[in-house]
Parts: structure tokens; C-alpha cells; sequence
């Protein structure tokens, strides 16, 4: 959780790991608040990360959201947390003089996956330009996918073999030796980061991602990877179909 005010942080915190999202949300929010004088209803606008993630994680993270919002009368910015990597590492470009060609948020999505995208320069943008946001300066190249590390880099490999790409991301560090092996020259992995949710609230507070604020109702899930239950109801479905074609 964080708060910022004109595009600066003002207070960020973690909940206690041992408690659920659920139990700690509501009254984690209601503290950090409290600790700058500030009320639910002051608050002009929200944000929420939507995503790729936990799909129980993000569903009560944006159901606390919209329930406030909704009670106040305010905007909601989703943000992806692929998003919200790449701005971290446009950040640090930003006093290299050599930066990347491209950046790869690299989240680990368990069950031997990453949830995985490249990101791009803009086009007809000066990627030096640090009066913008990566917001502005970096598009996605490649969609997000949820596949395995090394399926993905695969794919990548030519693009790996020629480019300097930046990978980023709580996965790097499951992957750090395969990443390794197929990176080329002037290529890094990133594996500690700031909090996200205090990048997040930055980003939210100023353009261009405050420009898309949304009604509550509005919002939309980033999954990449489809949900459990539809999983489910898919592969029902393909029994019911077998075993009706064979009796």
C-alpha cells in the first residue's frame, strides 16, 4: 500500500505476510492513512495493480478498490505490474548512458511459468527524455504470455542474441543461470526492486496514467493466464464430449 501526492511518494508499507490479503487489506489502508491525517474521502483518486498475478490476490485487491471508490465517488487507475516494472527499469536507464534496446518484465507466475512481455522505445519519442514517463517512452513489442522460462526464451532468442534487453522482475531470480546462458552482450537481469505499490501510486498521480481513470465498474483484470475455474469448466466440458462420442 501508498500514498502520493503530485507525483511523489509520501508513505508506502507492507501487511504482515502471515495474514491474508482479506484480513490485513481494509485496516492496513485505514493506518497508513491515518498516519498522515488523510480519510478515505480525501483521497481525489485510486489506483490498483490489476495484474498479472495471484488471481485471488488481485480480486480482493480490486474489489477493496472499487468498494471505495464507489463509496466516494471516485476514479480507479489499474495498473499492470508489467507496467510498473518497466518503469522501474526505464528509471535506471535513465542514468546510463547505455540503456536497453528493450525491457523485459519477467514476473514469476509459479507452477513453472513467468508471466513474460518486451517493451519498446516509442515510436517517434526520444527514449532520453526524461521529462516522460515510461509511460510515454515505452510501448509493448512482444503481448504478454504465461509460459515456461525456457519455452519463452526460446521464442525470444533471436531478438536476445542482438538486442541489449533489460529482464526484470521477482522471476529473475528463480531463472538467474537460464537467463544467463541466453542473454547477449550489454544485456542485465534486475532482480531487486522497490515495493511496487509506492511505484504504482507515483504513476497513478501523474499522465499519462491518470488520464486513464476509470469508474469502478470499469475496471478490468490483467490474468494473461486463464483462470482455474475456466480451466476447469474447459476440460469438464471435453469429458462430458469424450465420454458422450464413445457409450
Amino acid at each position: 500500500m501508498a500514498l502520493a501526492r503530485d507525483g511523489q511518494l509520501v508513505d508506502e508499507t507492507t501487511g504482515d505476510p502471515t495474514l491474508t490479503h482479506g484480513q490485513r487489506l481494509p485496516g492496513d489502508l485505514q493506518s497508513l492513512l491515518a498516519r498522515h491525517d488523510v480519510t478515505t474521502d480525501a483521497v481525489d483518486r485510486y489506483a490498483v495493480a490489476a495484474g498479472p498475478g495471484s488471481f485471488t490476490g488481485l480480486r480482493v485487491g480490486i474489489a477493496t478498490i472499487q468498494g471505495l471508490a464507489l463509496a466516494h465517488d471516485k476514479r480507479v487507475v489499474a495498473i499492470s505490474v508489467l507496467d510498473t516494472l518497466v518503469e522501474i527499469a526505464a528509471q535506471l536507464a535513465d542514468r546510463d548512458t547505455r540503456g536497453p534496446d528493450l525491457i523485459a518484465p519477467w514476473v514469476n507466475a509459479k507452477r513453472g511459468e513467468v508471466f513474460g512481455a518486451l517493451y519498446q522505445p516509442a515510436p517517434s519519442m526520444d527514449a532520453a527524455d526524461t521529462r516522460r514517463t515510461a509511460g510515454d517512452r515505452w510501448r509493448v513489442a512482444v503481448e504478454p504470455v504465461a509460459v515456461p522460462p525456457v519455452a519463452l526464451l526460446d521464442t525470444w532468442a533471436d531478438t536476445l542474441a542482438t538486442r541489449r534487453v533489460w529482464v526484470i522482475g521477482d522471476g529473475v531470480a528463480a531463472y538467474q543461470s537460464v537467463l544467463t546462458d541466453r542473454l547477449g552482450p550489454g544485456s542485465r537481469t534486475i532482480h531487486e526492486t522497490p515495493p511496487l505499490a509506492g511505484v504504482m501510486a507515483v504513476m497513478a498521480s501523474v499522465e499519462p496514467w491518470c488520464r486513464q481513470a476509470v469508474a469502478p465498474h470499469a475496471l478490468r483484470p490483467v490474468y494473461v493466464r486463464r483462470p482455474d475455474a475456466e480451466l476447469a469448466r474447459e476440460r469438464r466440458r471435453r469429458l462430458d464430449v469424450d465420454g458422450g462420442s464413445s457409450s
